[in-house]
């Protein structure tokens, strides 16, 4: 009883320690706007003109897919041909593949969003769903190899580079952490009972519903946090700090603030590492984002943050290697095409979500066809066992 006392006491301890240091951060963050209202203003248009003109275009028709991938069970099917890879080098089930390579594929918050359906249906554990954040959750190909590389950094080699960079990283972090983090290894409770063969107009809404409510809640922080580091780049304007200071103070808070800082480093080389690192710690606006797709859930985040920290400095060795043997003329020889923030990677991306959506709707067609056919088929069958059964008796 005395060790249990203790540990309640310890518990409250520390969520009064960490509900002080969320006070004094709230309330800096409200002075430091209050005091550069203008400028937190000024972001505020840009962020919402990010949002309408890049985040939006770019991130809800997957919030959608994804949403329709899981919930009718395409993604289980797919996820089937990755299980013993997954289980092997992750520790997590088959249906884990897909929240990965939808994540690498389409950027945040989209990894961490198939991943929490999954868990809302029980399809994956409580254990599984903490584990796959911590790896799951990378920028698309798109925002890496097309803003950061050409926009950028001025050379698609450097930024495909850095986007190889991202997956290894991430794959480093999901095998070291399936022995580190001190999981044991979940149970996957999906199987095929848990597939919906048959497309319905609900599931469809419910998809929408649901994205746009995530997509609301992404633009919101993308906002916010555009206002708070404008002020935060007005103040420290005056304090004359290094340019590879404010990248990484930029880059810490959000990470489209952070590369487009980096990028502005003399030294390309330094500009190149400084983005690896942001791009795999991501900002700690998208690990809020994360933290509200996942709210309601009790899960814990203190891994994600350690984990996307240590894949910054993973991104970050890697791309050192990369530019010492291979990439070292490509980086000096790279011409940046700037200004980059207000257009971004949807020149990639809405051409591949067209392309998917597309597909998508062709393969809800054909599965409503013949979940309609089947169900005719059904009544006809049961008519004729009951005109059998009649006629049998009478």
């Amino acid at each position: 009883m005395a060790e249990q006392a203790e540990s309640n006491e310890s518990l409250v301890s520390g969520r009064k320690r960490k509900n002080i240091f969320i006070g004094i951060i709230t309330l800096a963050a409200f002075f430091l706007i209050l005091s550069s209202s203008d400028t937190a203003i000024e972001y505020m248009k840009k962020g919402l003109r990010l949002c309408a003109a890049t985040v939006i275009p770019s991130l809800f028709p997957f919030m959608v897919i994804s949403e329709l991938i899981v919930s009718s069970g395409i993604g289980l099917r797919i996820s089937r041909a990755f299980a013993k890879p997954m289980r092997w080098l992750f520790g997590v089930g088959e249906a884990g593949a897909a929240a990965y390579l939808l994540g690498l594929v389409c950027g945040f918050p989209i990894g961490a969003k198939t991943a929490v359906s999954m868990y809302d249906r029980g399809i994956v554990s409580r254990s599984e769903l903490e584990r796959l954040l911590t790896f799951c959750n990378n920028p698309g190909s798109a925002f890496v190899i097309s803003a950061v590389g050409v926009s950028l950094l001025g050379n698609k080699k450097v930024g495909i580079a850095l986007y190889v960079c991202v997956i290894l990283s991430s794959l480093t972090v999901g095998i070291v952490g399936k022995y580190l983090l001190g999981y044991k290894r979940g149970s996957s409770i999906g199987n095929s009972m848990m597939i919906q063969s048959d497309f319905s107009i609900k599931m469809l809404t419910s998809a929408f519903a649901s994205s746009a409510l995530s997509m609301l809640t992404v633009c919101a922080y993308v906002v916010f946090f555009s206002a708070f580091v404008g002020c935060i780049g007005a103040v420290l304007s005056h304090l004359s700090l290094p340019c590879e200071v404010l990248a990484c103070i930029f880059g810490f808070f959000e990470l489209s603030s952070g590369v487009g800082a980096a990028a502005a480093v003399p030294d390309r080389i330094c500009a190149v590492l400084l983005c690896a690192l942001f791009v795999g710690w991501s900002g700690l606006s998208v690990g809020f984002q994360i933290m509200s797709v996942c709210a309601g859930r009790d899960i814990s985040f203190k891994p994600y943050f350690i984990a996307k920290a240590a894949q910054g400095v993973i991104c970050c060795i890697f791309m050192t290697i990369a530019v010492s043997f291979v990439l070292k003329d490509a980086v000096y020889d790279a011409v940046p095409s700037f200004p980059y923030i207000e257009t971004s990677a949807e020149t990639l991306l809405l051409p591949i979500s067209v392309i998917i959506t597309a597909i998508f709707s062709i393969y809800a067609g054909i599965c409503s066809i013949r979940s309609h056919r089947a169900k005719k088929r059904k009544k006809a069958e049961k008519s004729k066992k009951l005109l059998k059964f009649f006629s049998k008796r009478y």
